[in-house]
Formats: structure tokens, C-alpha cells, sequence
């Protein structure tokens, strides 16, 4: 009986379990379907190496055909190395044996990873799904021989550095490498969540299609691309964006692509919009997400446009660097044949640059701070060419031309450029139209600029030298002003031309007429005699200074202060002394002082106790005081005014007006008193012996005095007083002839010494 019992309650047990299993047991299978499974697993295989594996948690086999149904999909692939862990999930799809082609209809996900996240994932499911690319879309065909998954399908691609919709997706698992077929549009993004100058920032990205190379981290956008932020725009035949270990930007390179049009970038600012164009950009980004670089490679042109003037620039490369976390420029350097204009609309004025290498530093570092430029400088030798505005009546504009084998620029608080520094061997050359081309050479210089971009000023600092034609200038310094284009020397300053050199502590002089102003110890001498406006002798006149007014077209010279011409034995002090160059006549004021030689009196005539004492090889001069003096180079004449005194070493005149007559001496020593002619009350002064009348005659050939007009009168210690409508007397026998009324009569008495 406990045997029965047993047994019966053993079966019972399994009865009950059976009828359990019956009601928890799937439906039947249709009739339709050959084979369920619940599982189903196969891999591809190259060599010992496994390319990717499908597991699928259910499959079912239907009668009479080759397809399966499987279901909750994933196929891993690891790539030909292994190196790569990349999943793709779905819900549902249909496998073909014969084909070996999956087809997956609902939505696809995947997943793509290095095997090594893959491995970290379970130390740090963060850190690991932090370098995860997603792709999501449906309709997904899976090809196990080639390895090929691709839909038509709109898919959403998503990476830690942005996201990407596009039509289409072509993901080639031995190569790594996904591609978005149509309409590309990419959200790139730096920097974190909230305010401040970490902030996060977007570039928005449009291409017709996608390139992803997994194993490169590689993004390339196929075009016409373009890369957009809120100011800028950066079009390209193909945009690479190169990812780094965490799949943040690290590089985005803009090339022509197919179409061989060149990337430009484009920039919206208050001033106006710029445009970059070149072969290649490249920008650099830090880890952080903020740009720190572009590179601009081959054919670099660019060009802002305002409404107050246009700039251009070319050159081979172009590099730009930003200030951390606020983007703004901070330096850009440009290399290799570089080339900028700026032209002014408005007064149709041009300037423009040359040089290899130029770097431009900007402000703006911190976040509350404007960016604008503050300095430009050039790497080697460096031009700069202006062009004026044409003048009314003029057939071209005045041109000037600066070089230097460096130059820097300055710029003001509003960004607008105000000095340019050039130093080592600077040159300048200026051509105004009728005009020689004037040049103006020096070791350093600074141009003063306006607002518009033309110079108003140029300094040239050390051994400064200028030049027009024949003229030549040099001095320590130079200021050139445009406005009134003049030009002052100071520091050892000299003026040269073909006929005088001037020398002063300042020179100021007209640039288009070399009209001049000298200050401060003025020295001139005169280089060709023959053409001076002055012959006193066959030397060249030397004239000195306080200061000095010179005027080129109207061939006039004025010395004034303590003024001085010496010329051979000839010397004039006076405060003021003018030339004229076309007349050549001296004009002379104020305290006249000279000194000139007498004619020599013939062999055999005697000789004045003046002449009888001269030492061999001796001068006799005479001096002369008076309160102005005109000389009259043409006439041989020099005519004195006010107070006049002119005394040789024994005699003496004195009257309002005299006249000196000059004649050139046979050996060629220049210009010698031949007579002198007094009027207005003269008296003549020998020794003890005096002479007045109203006009008197001096003869430096006979050595004799004539007196006449009004009532001569010869006042003698040793004769007396003798009187006669005319007198004369010889210095060298003391003959005196008196012409009177009543006839002419002769006296003759000899000095006899004691």
C-alpha cells in the first residue's frame, strides 16, 4: 500500500507539471512556419578573426522559404584588427540565408565604439559612453558578405561634439566608416551650458553628404558645405572636421574639393562684412571647444568694405589666432608676397602696402572689451604707396612712396590707424605732378595718419637727406608736412642747390617751390661766383645769420640778424642783407659796416701818406658805416644812405649820400673802390686838413678830391681856410687847384717833418 501510494502521488506530480507546461507554452506555429528557435547566432570569420557577429534572441523559419524572421537584433562589428566594438540594435528584421542579407524594417540604432571604451565601459559607463557615436534610423539592409548597412531612410546622427541630420546612411563596417548620403544639416558645439566665456557655442554645418571615417575620427562634409556661427560664414568644396581621442573638434579643414572653387570666409561686423578666400582654411580648437587658430593657405585674398573706405589684402598664407574663451582675434599674420589697399570713395585717395610678412595684434582679451586692432608690424622690408587726389587741373594725382626694412602701425582707441614707425635704410619719394620727384632718405621715420588713411606728417630721424633735381638737403631730422608740403631740417641742417649751400640749426622750406626759412646760425656760401648775385671777387661770398627768408621763384635771399657777407677782401656786416639773384643787386640795413679794397693808384704817380706807407702784397681798404647800402652788381655801384663814413687808413668822407664806384682790377682780384661820389653835405677829413661842400668826388686813379656845390671850403692847419667855387686837391704832391671866379689858380706846399 505505501508502495501504491508512492507511485500514484509521483504521477499526479507529473501530471500536474504537464498540464502547467501546456498552458504557459507558446501558441502552435502556423502552418506556414517550419521552425522556431529561441536564440540564433552566426559571425563572419576572416582567418581566426571575427569581422562581426548577428544575435538574435528569437528566429523563426517559414516553410518554403529561405528567410528568417528574427527577432531583438543586435550584430556587433569588431573591424578587421579588432580594434572596433561598434553595435547596431533593432526590433525586428528579415534574414535571407541565401543572400545573406538582413532587412531591418522598424527603427535601427548604432552604436559606434573603440573596443576599448568598450572594455571601460564597465569601470566607467560614463566616461565610456561619453565617446559613443550614435546613429539612428529605420529601414535598415544589412549585407553579411560585404558587410554594408544602408538605408534611404532620414537618419540622426550623434556625437559628442554635435549632431547631424541628414537622408540616407551607407555605414561600410571593414572599412569604419559611415556616410550620410543627402542633405547634411550639423550642429557642432563648444564649450559648456550657462553664461560666461565658457559658454557653450554653436556652429551650424550644410553639406550635400557626410563622410565618417571611425578610425581617423574623421568628419568630411562633401559640398557645396558651409559652416555657419552668428557672424560668420565658411563655404568650401569639402569641410573635414578631425575629432580627437574624447570626439570633441579638434581640427576643421576647408578645402576646394571637385569644384575647385576656392573656401571663403565670411564675416559680419559693425564695420562692415569681410570676405577671406585662400586654397585651404584650417582652424584649430582646444580641448575647452574655443577656436585657437585659422590658417588661411594659398591664394589669400580678402577684402572689408565700408561705407568711409574699402580694404584688400592678398598674400600666400594668412594665420589668425584668437584670445582664450572670448573668440575674439587676438593676432594675424600674414606671409608671403603680402599686398593690402585702402581706398577712400569719398576723396577717391589710395594707400597701399608691400611686404613678405605683416602681423597684426588686436585687443579684447577680457570679456567686457572691445577687439580692434592696436598694432601692425612687418617682418622684412615693407613700401607703402599713397595716392592722392587728383589736383584741379592736374593730368594725375601726387604720389608718395615710403620703404623701410621694417615698419609698425599704430592704432587709435576706435580702431582707426594713426602712426606708422619705419626704421632701417627709410626712403620716401614723392612725385607731384610738374614737378622733379623729391626723395628724402633716413636710418628711422614716422608718418602721421589721417582719419581717411593718407599721411599728414612724416619725420625722418638720423643723417636725414633730401633732394629735388639739382637741390640737395641734409640734417638730422626731418619733418614733412603735407598739408602746406613743406619740410623743416633741424640738427646740423644744410640746403644745397647748383649755386649756393646754406647751412642752419633749423631750415624750413617749401617742397613745391623750395621757398626756404633758415633759423639759428645761418651760413651760406655762394659755390659759383660767376653766377652769384654778388662779384665782389673772384671767390665765393660766404654770408652768415640769425636767420635767413629765400624765395626760389622770385630769386631772392633776405639775411637777417647780425648778418655778414665776406668776399675776398670785401666784408659787409649789417642786420639785414638781401639778395636778388636776377637784378644781382645786395641790399643792405640797419648798423651797414664794410670794408672794400681801393683801386691801386698807377706806377709813377705818387703816393698819399695812405698808399706811400702800404706794405707790399697790402690791401689799402677802405671803411664804410652807413644806414642801408644798395650794390649794384650789373652797375659796379654800391649806393649808401644815412649817416654814411667812408675812411681809408688817412682819409675820411662823411656825407648823406655816397656812391662807391667799383672796377675789376687787372689781376683779377675782384671788385676795387675806383671812385666814390658824396652829396647832401660832404666833408672830407686828411689828417689835419678838412674839406666841406655840398657834393664831393673821389678818384682813386689820380688820388684827388674835387669839392663843388654850395661854398667848397678846405680848412688847413698850415694854409688855412681856402675857398673857391670848385676845389681839388691831389693826395700826392697836397696840390690844390681852386676854381673861382676870378680863374683858376694852383697851390702847391710840401709837408715838411720836424
Amino acid at each position: 500500500m505505501i508502495l501504491v501510494a508512492i507511485t500514484l502521488a509521483v504521477y499526479l506530480e507529473r501530471a500536474w507539471v504537464a498540464r502547467r507546461a501546456r498552458k504557459s507554452a507558446p501558441p502552435p506555429a502556423p502552418a506556414s512556419v517550419e521552425r522556431q528557435s529561441q536564440e540564433l547566432s552566426f559571425s563572419k570569420m576572416e582567418g581566426k578573426r571575427t569581422l562581426f557577429t548577428v544575435h538574435a534572441v528569437r528566429s523563426t523559419e517559414y516553410k518554403g522559404n529561405s528567410d528568417n524572421v528574427l527577432e531583438d537584433v543586435h550584430i556587433t562589428i569588431f573591424g578587421r584588427n579588432g580594434e572596433r566594438h561598434d553595435t547596431m540594435h533593432t526590433r525586428s528584421c528579415q534574414y535571407s540565408k541565401e543572400s545573406g542579407r538582413i532587412a531591418c524594417m522598424g527603427d535601427v540604432q548604432m552604436d559606434l565604439q573603440s573596443a576599448a571604451d568598450a572594455a571601460r565601459a564597465g569601470e566607467n559607463a560614463i566616461a565610456a559612453s561619453a565617446r559613443v557615436v550614435h546613429v539612428e534610423t529605420r529601414h535598415v539592409t544589412f549585407d553579411r558578405e560585404t558587410g554594408i548597412a544602408e538605408t534611404d531612410q532620414p537618419v540622426r546622427f550623434v556625437f559628442p561634439a554635435g549632431e547631424c541630420d541628414a537622408i540616407g546612411v551607407r555605414y561600410q563596417s571593414d572599412l569604419g566608416m559611415v556616410r550620410l548620403a543627402r542633405d547634411v544639416r550639423m550642429t557642432l558645439r563648444s564649450g559648456q551650458a550657462g553664461a560666461g566665456p565658457n559658454a557653450e557655442r554653436e556652429v551650424s554645418v550644410r553639406g550635400a553628404s557626410l563622410e565618417y571615417r571611425r578610425d581617423a575620427r574623421v568628419l568630411r562634409l562633401l559640398g557645396p558645405a558651409e559652416a555657419v556661427t552668428g557672424t560668420e560664414r565658411l563655404s568650401a568644396g569639402v569641410l573635414d572636421v578631425f575629432l580627437d581621442a574624447g570626439y570633441h573638434a579638434q581640427r576643421l579643414v576647408a578645402s576646394p574639393g571637385s569644384g575647385g572653387a576656392q573656401p571663403e570666409l565670411r564675416t559680419q561686423q559693425a564695420r562692415g562684412e569681410s570676405t577671406v578666400s585662400a586654397d585651404s582654411f584650417v582652424a584649430h580648437f582646444a580641448s575647452s571647444g574655443w577656436i585657437e587658430k585659422v590658417e588661411a593657405i594659398g591664394a589669400v585674398r580678402g577684402r572689408l568694405d565700408r561705407a568711409e573706405q574699402k580694404d584688400q589684402f592678398e598674400a600666400t598664407r594668412m594665420d589668425l589666432g584668437f584670445w582664450p574663451r572670448v573668440q575674439r582675434p587676438r593676432e594675424i599674420t600674414l606671409t608671403g608676397d603680402v599686398s593690402l589697399r585702402t581706398s577712400i570713395p569719398k576723396t577717391g585717395e589710395t594707400r597701399a602696402m608691400q611686404t613678405s610678412a605683416l602681423r597684426v595684434s588686436f585687443s579684447g582679451e577680457k570679456e567686457n572689451e572691445a577687439s580692434r586692432p592696436v598694432r601692425a608690424e612687418t617682418l622684412a622690408a615693407a613700401s607703402v604707396d599713397w595716392t592722392e587726389r587728383v589736383a584741379a587741373g592736374a593730368a594725375r594725382p601726387a604720389q608718395t612712396k615710403l620703404r623701410a626694412e621694417r615698419m609698425s602701425l599704430d592704432f587709435g582707441p576706435q580702431g582707426q590707424a594713426q602712426a606708422l614707425n619705419a626704421s632701417g635704410n627709410v626712403q620716401m619719394q614723392r612725385q607731384i605732378p610738374g614737378r622733379p620727384v623729391q626723395t628724402a632718405t633716413g636710418r628711422s621715420g614716422t608718418a602721421t595718419l589721417a582719419a581717411s588713411g593718407g599721411w599728414t606728417q612724416v619725420e625722418l630721424r638720423d643723417d636725414v637727406r633730401l633732394s629735388e633735381g639739382d637741390r640737395r638737403a641734409q640734417a638730422d631730422r626731418a619733418t614733412l608736412q603735407r598739408a602746406d608740403q613743406t619740410a623743416v631740417l633741424t640738427g646740423n641742417a644744410s640746403v644745397r642747390d647748383s649755386t649756393m649751400v646754406t647751412q642752419a640749426e633749423r631750415i624750413t622750406f617749401l617742397q613745391q617751390t623750395w621757398n626756404m626759412r633758415a633759423e639759428g646760425g645761418v651760413k651760406s656760401t655762394e659755390l659759383s661766383p660767376g653766377k652769384a648775385s654778388v662779384n665782389l671777387a673772384a671767390e665765393p661770398a660766404n654770408l652768415t645769420a640769425d636767420a635767413l627768408a629765400a624765395s626760389s621763384q622770385l630769386g631772392r635771399a633776405e639775411y637777417k640778424g647780425h648778418a655778414r657777407l665776406w668776399q675776398g677782401s670785401s666784408v659787409l656786416e649789417a642786420d639785414a642783407i638781401t639778395l636778388l639773384k636776377a637784378p644781382r643787386i645786395l641790399q643792405a640795413s640797419g648798423s651797414v659796416r664794410a670794408a672794400f679794397p681801393q683801386a691801386e693808384l698807377p706806377a709813377g704817380g705818387g703816393a698819399s701818406p695812405a698808399t706811400a706807407t702800404k706794405k707790399p702784397g697790402r690791401t689799402a681798404l677802405w671803411h664804410v658805416q652807413s644806414g642801408t647800402l644798395t650794390y649794384s652788381d650789373t652797375e659796379g655801384r654800391a649806393h649808401l644812405e644815412k649817416d654814411v663814413v667812408a675812411a681809408s687808413e688817412a682819409e675820411t668822407i662823411r656825407a648823406p649820400l655816397i656812391d662807391l664806384y667799383f672796377s675789376r682790377s687787372g689781376n683779377n682780384r675782384g671788385q676795387q673802390i675806383s671812385c666814390a661820389f658824396g652829396t647832401g653835405g660832404v666833408t672830407i677829413e686828411q689828417g689835419d686838413r678838412r674839406g666841406t661842400a655840398e657834393q664831393g668826388e673821389y678818384t682813386a686813379a689820380e688820388g684827388k678830391f674835387v669839392l663843388s656845390g654850395g661854398a667848397p671850403t678846405l680848412y688847413d692847419g698850415l694854409r688855412g681856410t681856402t675857398t673857391g667855387r670848385q676845389l681839388t686837391f691831389f693826395l700826392a704832391d697836397d696840390t690844390i687847384i681852386v676854381d673861382s671866379e676870378k680863374g683858376s689858380r694852383t697851390l702847391t706846399k710840401h709837408r715838411v717833418e720836424r
